[in-house]
């Protein structure tokens, strides 16, 4: 770049006057004082000349002589040195700095070619390499003053490459790069950093201009905010270090509908991704909670661990005065660090999958999910719990992570796939990820199946739930109409109303029933339909039936009045099932049309019966689902079952269903039992049968108690005092005289009747008490296995097995009806900390004379576990004192 005083425009101008001003009065004064000994002592040669013409400001004349000594020598030094003065003098007009320097670098570059006696000429001038090299070094900093003046990009570049020995040469850089930033920052585009970066990659800036164009190419890749844009970006910009938060927003947005399969996809493309754990986990939960398999691919070390810890119940123990938790098997689960723990919690048998102790919130492994005062936690479902404090709810996965917004008024699930969470009385929408999707707008949402129900001022607005994660990837949410009510209906359809225009909408929101000026009530098949000309029917989408005057239902029939005349008619393809009837009415399932004189019985479709209007047609219900149809002709009552079979025909005054197959019959208030297939199994002359059961049924008879056996055929006598109850197949308990015993269906005693109460224990032997003591009794070999029991607490009673804790004497015992003494009965006392079906039993032995407690823990076969000695005071902290 050359810059020639009064060359330049009127801005170059005013910068070089300013330039000249500056050099003036750096300069001026040192070539006046550098000139004067060469005007007073040179030789009178053209070159001394010339310098004496520039000290007097004879320009012409001064670059005339210095050309022609040129002309004579291309190589004179002084020549080019001369002319380097001429055009470095600042009154010069044609001041040049670029000229300057290119002339008093060949002059440099000569001297060092030239001879001895040639530089003593010089030296008399004076004029040698010192000289010349503060010169350059003058004219140097002329150039890099210049730079400094004009101050761009530019400048310095020209200075940098035209001034390659100038001391300024790395400030220049310095000050060029400083320029270039602020250049590119006032650009402030990614465009404007990357070209600084590709031309200064060393710059003092360049880190944090680097920073800037990380963030401003993120910002213009991804400002659509949608997921194509992030996966683009990402896959265009692997190395960004924005890199996590574009995997954020890449989870958050392809997750949003909450589906199990969003979250499968997510990890099998981002398996590497800061955000797999959280998807990992959520996947986990949601998997859980639908009851499938868990994909092996889903399970992680943790997860892994976790459900491993999930399989056992938890019991607290006490050790250095601090609590801890321990599993079944005595394994410590989680260390003595709790100073207090709740009563619940000291009776163990602890299944949660949550520890709540003090103001602490523990995942099974000891992980602290929540610190606070906690009032109340509820499970929401997803793996998300609902936290209440005095001040707020706090959402909070099963894994650790926080929900949204740190407090909130409410929260609960919608769906299996979003939350929503409530602030200020109005309702938002999230995604398991804690991203917002619907604002604090509404001021109640729900769910029916796939349709999500917005409530604001009493108006509703429908949506389906998987239109809703749209909003997630920046599209807007098609919300239907207003309507004035919306109605759930268990088939999953909704009525809707506005005014007084009635529709019915299916889970896709399409009309199920056309809307119309209408009333509109649910039905098994459907939906009845009424406006002021009639009924109709609605079984299928968009079909109604043509209209009818008046309709009755009573599941599974439905019957229409057409011309005066009844039908029963299927709604599904809204043919008649039946002929014209004058009337038609239901009993129980049974639909009865009555015509002339005739009385037809329709028990199921296409199953019917003929009856005269004489005969009286009743309901008799039956277990579950079975119903009977009974025709009284007089005294006979005949029996039908719902396929019009005859069952059976029998005369008495009334007949119920007993159960299996069996009925009660009644005559002058006497029972007897008839089967199925109208065998009578026992004559009506007892005053009372019961239910039978398992083919056995008690029998009452002038206040005494017997017991009949209908499928062995065999009758123990109404002689006891008391209802008879099987044993076993082959034994009974019997009372005689306030006394219990066992007898056999031939009513021979199997043990004497000395027992105040009986209870099975096995097959052989009985568990009896007799004065105020239990004893295990083996009545086949008779003989006492047990005795002495003072009292006992059944831990378990099932088919397969039967333990009990024991008190004999004042000792505690664990014993099983099959596998005998667990733990015998030494201990002062025995607590089963553990379920019915896997016990763990907390025993103690005191020492009176040392104010001790030795505690043993036992698993469910006996097994020590873990022993512990307390003192009284330490005793009392571990101790469950429900029990």
């Amino acid at each position: 770049m050359q810059i020639a005083l009064g060359r330049e425009s009127d801005g170059v101008k005013v910068c070089s006057f300013a330039l000249y001003m500056s050099l003036k009065k750096q300069f001026g004064f040192t070539l006046i004082l550098f000139m004067l000994p060469v005007l007073v002592g040179a030789q009178l040669a053209n070159e001394q000349s010339a310098l004496n013409k520039i000290a007097k400001g004879k320009w012409t004349r001064a670059k005339v002589l210095l050309i022609k000594a040129l002309n004579r020598d291309s190589l004179n030094t002084a020549a080019h040195y001369g002319l380097s003065v001429y055009f470095f003098t600042p009154a010069n007009p044609v001041f040049h700095i670029d000229s300057a320097y290119e002339y008093a670098t060949r002059a440099l570059f000569n001297f060092w070619y030239t001879s001895l006696k040639q530089r003593e000429r010089l030296r008399k001038i004076p004029l040698d390499s010192m000289v010349l090299i503060g010169h350059r070094a003058d004219i140097d900093s002329a150039a890099f003053e210049r730079a400094k003046a004009f101050n761009t990009e530019v400048g310095y570049n020209d200075f940098i490459t035209r001034f390659e020995f100038a001391s300024q040469h790395a400030l220049a850089i310095e000050l060029r790069d400083e320029v270039a930033y602020l250049d590119a920052l006032k650009e402030n585009t990614y465009a404007s950093y990357l070209s600084y970066l590709e031309k200064y990659p060393g710059a003092s800036r360049s880190a944090e201009a680097k920073a800037r164009y990380d963030r401003l190419l993120y910002e213009d890749k991804a400002k659509s905010g949608k997921l194509l844009s992030y996966e683009a970006f990402l896959h265009d910009y692997p190395t960004t270090p924005y890199r996590n938060e574009v995997e954020k927003q890449i989870f958050e947005i392809s997750t949003a509908s909450g589906e199990p399969i969003a979250f499968k996809k997510f990890l099998t493309k981002y398996a590497r991704s800061v955000k797999a754990v959280v998807a990992r986990n959520l996947l986990y939960h949601l998997l859980k909670d639908d009851e499938v398999l868990i994909p092996a691919e889903v399970l992680n070390d943790s997860i892994r661990n976790m459900q491993e810890l999930e399989k056992y119940i938890l019991v607290p123990f006490f050790k250095n005065g601090s609590y801890g938790f321990m599993n079944e098997h005595g394994k410590e689960i989680i260390k003595p660090v709790f100073v207090e723990m709740p009563d619940e919690y000291l009776c163990g048998d602890i299944t949660d999958k949550l520890i709540v102790v003090g103001n602490r919130i523990l995942a099974r492994n000891g992980t602290v999910l929540f610190r606070g005062v906690i009032q109340k936690i509820e499970d929401i479902g997803g793996g998300f719990i609902k936290v209440i404090t005095p001040e707020c709810v706090k959402v909070i996965h099963y894994s650790g992570f926080n929900l949204g917004e740190d407090c909130f008024q409410n929260a609960k699930l919608l769906g299996k796939n979003y939350i929503a969470l409530q602030k200020a009385n109005q309702w938002s929408v999230w995604t398991f990820a804690g991203r917002k999707l619907i604002d604090y707008e509404w001021d109640d949402i729900q769910t029916h199946n796939d349709v999500v129900i917005f409530v604001e001022s009493k108006e509703y607005s429908l949506v389906r739930l998987v239109n809703i994660a749209t909003a997630a990837d920046k599209n807007a949410i098609e919300f239907s109409q207003r309507y004035d009510e919306v109605k759930k209906w268990a088939t999953g359809l909704l009525w809707v109303r506005s005014g007084k225009v009635e529709s019915v909408l299916d889970q896709n929101l399409k009309p199920w029933v056309k809307a119309a000026n209408q009333k509109i009530v649910q039905s098994f098949f459907g939906a009845i339909s009424q406006t002021s000309l009639g009924w109709k029917l609605h079984a299928s989408p968009l079909r109604a039936s043509q209209t009818f005057f008046r309709v009755k239902i009573n599941e599974p029939w439905v019957t229409v009045q057409q011309d005066g005349y009844w039908h029963l008619i299927d709604p599904l393809n809204q043919q008649f099932q039946s002929p014209a009837f004058d009337s038609i009415d239901f009993t129980g399932p049974f639909s009865v049309g009555v015509k002339n004189d005739s009385i037809y019985v329709y028990l199921t479709k296409g199953k019917s019966l003929k009856l005269f209007q004489t005969t009286k047609v009743l309901f008799i219900p039956g277990k579950d689902s079975l119903s009977y149809l009974m025709i009284e002709d007089h005294n006979e009552k005949i029996i039908y079952d719902r396929d019009a079979q005859l069952l059976f025909r029998v005369t008495c005054d009334r007949i119920m269903y007993n159960n299996e197959g069996f009925f009660t019959i009644a005559e002058k208030n006497k029972y007897g039992i008839i089967s199925y297939n109208g065998n009578l199994k026992l004559p009506a002359i007892y005053d009372a049968v019961g239910s039978i059961n398992h083919g056995v049924v008690q029998t009452l008879k002038d206040k005494k108690f017997g017991l009949v056996s209908l499928t062995l055929g065999k009758e123990i006598l109404p002689d006891f005092d008391r209802n008879l109850v099987r044993y076993h197949a082959t034994a009974i308990i019997a009372s005689q005289n306030g006394l219990f015993g066992l007898i056999d269906w031939n009513s021979k005693s199997i043990t004497p009747f000395e027992f105040e109460e009986v209870q099975y224990w096995n097959d052989s032997s009985v568990l009896v008490k007799k004065n105020f003591r239990w004893i295990i009794y083996n009545f086949v070999e008779k003989k006492v296995i047990m005795d002495k029991i003072k009292t006992f607490k059944w831990v378990r009673v099932t088919d397969q097995e039967k333990i009990l804790i024991v008190q004999q004497e004042n000792k505690y015992g664990v014993i099983s009806n099959k596998r005998g003494t667990i733990i015998p009965p030494t201990f002062t006392d025995i607590i089963n900390l553990g379920s019915e079906s896997v016990p763990l039993y907390f025993t103690e032995k005191h020492v009176e004379e040392a104010s001790i407690f030795v505690v043993i823990y036992y698993d469910k076969n006996g097994k020590q576990l873990r022993k512990q000695v307390y003192e009284t005071d330490d005793y009392e902290k571990i101790y469950c004192s429900d029990n």
